[in-house]
């Protein structure tokens, strides 16, 4: 047996408590990334302009998942305390980040709620797809029941996905290809919309090639994973 006695310090011993690094420097480096970013497009880069202004779609759908993730368990934050982070009223962070579907139900899919921001490409397409109006358009969300007011196409639900999905569909090629066709050429048309070289590429999943674009994780040096 051995008997030998630990000699190491008791203060040595413990373990050192995980340094947060998601703070105010992090936050003030990521508004350094986005100014330089804004400057390269500035420069001359305007193909990088469609990539940066959707970044603002990325945000608020992050946002939702964070806001969501705050109201549920453990934390039950209120609106009125959310509501005073954003800097905005109680009725208005409510409209924009709560309940907005008409028939009374979450407005966010539950495995959205459940994975929260660590939600992957294979959740974000299985809730896509359940939440997609088809073609032609439903009047309500197959997935949700939520009644599409005039002139909108997307639930919440579908909403908060869409430009999650589109930023990450190189991540798992095999979990797009679980979208139909009408599904995918929604996902990748509306993006493109104002990109004329992609028009008339093909809808298919397995035969879209991919088609690096600038964007904020460039200037990190990470490119978009080829096929």
């Amino acid at each position: 047996m051995n008997t030998a006695k630990n000699t190491v310090k008791p203060g040595l011993r413990r373990k050192r408590a995980t340094k947060v690094v998601e703070n105010h420097e992090f936050d003030a480096f990521c508004r350094r990334i986005l100014r330089a970013y804004a400057r390269r497009v500035a420069a001359g880069d305007v193909e990088a302009l469609r990539s940066l202004a959707s970044l603002a779609s990325d945000v608020d759908a992050l946002t939702r998942l964070a806001v969501a993730a705050l109201r549920r368990s453990p934390y039950h934050y209120s609106w009125s305390e959310i509501a005073a982070r954003l800097g905005v009223t109680r009725q208005a962070a409510q409209m924009r980040y709560g309940d907005r579907s008409t028939t009374g139900r979450s407005s966010l899919d539950p495995r959205l709620l459940q994975a929260g921001l660590a939600v992957s490409v294979a959740t974000l397409v299985a809730v896509f797809a359940d939440h997609h109006p088809g073609e032609p358009a439903r009047s309500t969300c197959p997935g949700c029941g939520y009644r599409y007011p005039d002139g909108v196409g997307d639930c919440p639900t579908l909403a908060t996905v869409r430009p999650l999905l589109y930023r990450r569909r190189a991540e798992d090629r095999d979990a797009l290809s679980r979208l139909s066709p009408v599904q995918y050429a929604d996902l990748i048309g509306r993006n493109r919309r104002h990109n004329p070289a992609a028009a008339g590429q093909s809808a298919q999943p397995a035969a879209a090639p991919a088609v690096p674009t600038a964007d904020l994780f460039d200037l990190l040096g990470r490119k978009e994973p080829q096929p």
